[in-house]
């Protein structure tokens, strides 16, 4: 026998159902008779509580309160100690519940647990992130989070505009704003924002525990209500005892206040949310590093906003649409090969006209003759300003940005003020001129004489 008593060993003694060479063992040991008169005083400490096995959906509201309690930003933050013993608060609650003390007399079977160890979420990558973007486990620091990083089971994120996607496997997109946990039960636990999902996925926002198959939906949980908006599929709503329950058939937006019951939910039978856009393996990660801030950027016609973020595309051939602030906008095409990042950089301006070169003077001349002969359109824009304001005179230029072909890419007024919306007849107009080609692009002024208009 060991010099001491094992922890089975000593709780067989403490419970009465050791053996003989046990007790004698004990007899004749201070330091086992200290641990069993320990162990005996933790089992009397048992007998007084009520066993009792949380439903799952009660132990996933407790955890998910818990967690909250936890993350950055609450107006009263728990004390560092406490954060420590969330792990244990939860083990805790899957065991059981205390309800009042009872006497020592009142014998009650030792608590077991009774739940089942949940599935895992599935490993997913982050596909589109904001650049405030940021993601942590446990009590660990907050790490930024960019796109193509991977995010685990039981991680917390938060953003301004998330994408996660499983881009092997099963298919599964969440879209987030605000804070949000993938948890460890399968699970996205909400807190104060907004998550969509696309696919097989369930979400608790509060009270309410939402579940869909092969559905795309949208919750947003504020202060006082949760709003789910069905596109397509159908969503499951459970009540927070996991026992009452109603189906949500997309399209459809239902809106609960805080207290009100399932049924009591306002339907509107419509759905304004657009689920996200998510890559397949294999993947690129588009670098917009080298675009100023403020660049609005379209991919295939798509709209992705205004750098600075981060995200994916599928592998292939992309149109790609710049617009930096200021200036005028580029169309590329990128062809991204999977696996490996794309650097997307502007050409500077002063290097594309130093490349252009200069038009033929009889091409010149021809497309001068084109304009002239095309004014009376653009003179129909202005003609209304001239005769609302009779006195009126002065010159605008109007700069066109023709291509190689002729064709009008851009058209802007500079000059003595004018009305709004002659200006924007002009740049109208003069988009669909028709001019000779000029073998290469470039950029031309046309003055516009504005006269007195007749009394």
């Amino acid at each position: 026998m060991s010099v001491h008593l094992t922890d089975e060993q000593r709780d067989l003694v403490a419970s009465g159902r050791s053996e003989p060479s046990l007790d004698a063992h004990v007899a004749s040991c201070g330091e086992c008779q200290k641990s069993v008169r320990d162990a005996k005083a933790r089992q009397r400490l048992l007998t007084g509580l009520t066993p009792y096995t949380l439903s799952d959906m009660a132990f996933r509201r407790v955890e998910a309160r818990l967690m909250e309690q936890v993350e950055d930003g609450l107006p009263t933050p728990w004390p560092a100690w406490l954060k420590l013993a969330v792990p244990v608060l939860l083990a805790a609650v899957a065991l059981f519940v205390v309800v009042p003390w009872r006497s020592e007399t009142t014998v009650q079977p030792s608590p077991v647990a009774q739940r089942v160890t949940p599935k895992t979420f599935p490993t997913m990558v982050a596909t589109f992130a904001s650049a405030d973007a940021k993601l942590r486990h446990g009590d660990g620091a907050w790490q930024p989070l960019v796109a193509s990083d991977e995010v685990s089971s039981g991680a917390a994120v938060s953003a301004s505009r998330l994408v996660l996607a499983t881009l092997t496997g099963p298919r599964l997109v969440l879209e987030g704003e605000g804070a949000f946990v993938v948890g460890g039960q399968a699970m996205v636990v909400l807190g104060a924002g907004a998550v969509g999902a696309v696919g097989d996925a369930e979400v608790l926002a509060g009270a309410r525990r939402l579940t869909s198959v092969d559905a795309a939906f949208h919750v947003e949980r504020t202060a006082a209500e949760v709003v789910l908006d069905v596109a397509t599929g159908a969503v499951t709503v459970f009540d927070e005892g996991g026992v009452a329950k109603r189906v949500v058939q997309g399209p459809a937006r239902v809106r609960w206040a805080d207290g009100t019951a399932l049924d009591q939910g306002v339907l509107e039978p419509q759905s304004a949310w657009l689920p996200p856009l998510a890559p397949r393996a294999p993947a690129s990660k588009l670098d917009l590093s080298g675009l100023p801030d403020g660049t609005l950027l379209s991919v295939d016609g798509h709209s992705y906003g205004a750098t600075p973020f981060s995200f994916m595309l599928d592998a292939g051939r992309h149109a790609v649409l710049v617009t930096p602030p200021g200036q005028p906008t580029q169309e590329r095409f990128v062809d991204l090969v999977g696996g490996q990042p794309f650097v997307f950089a502007l050409s500077p301006t002063a290097e594309r006209e130093a490349e252009a070169p200069e038009p033929d003077a009889r091409a010149l001349a021809r497309v001068m003759e084109d304009l002239r002969r095309q004014t009376p359109k653009l003179r129909a824009c202005y003609e209304k300003w001239l005769k609302a304001n009779p006195h009126a005179s002065g010159t605008v230029d109007l700069v066109l940005v023709v291509n190689a072909k002729g064709a009008v890419k851009k058209a802007d007024v500079k000059g003595d003020p004018i009305s709004a919306e002659s200006v924007a007849c002009l740049k109208t107009t003069a988009k669909s001129l028709v001019l000779s080609p000029l073998g290469s692009e470039q950029e031309l002024e046309v003055p516009l004489v504005l006269t007195p208009g007749k009394k």
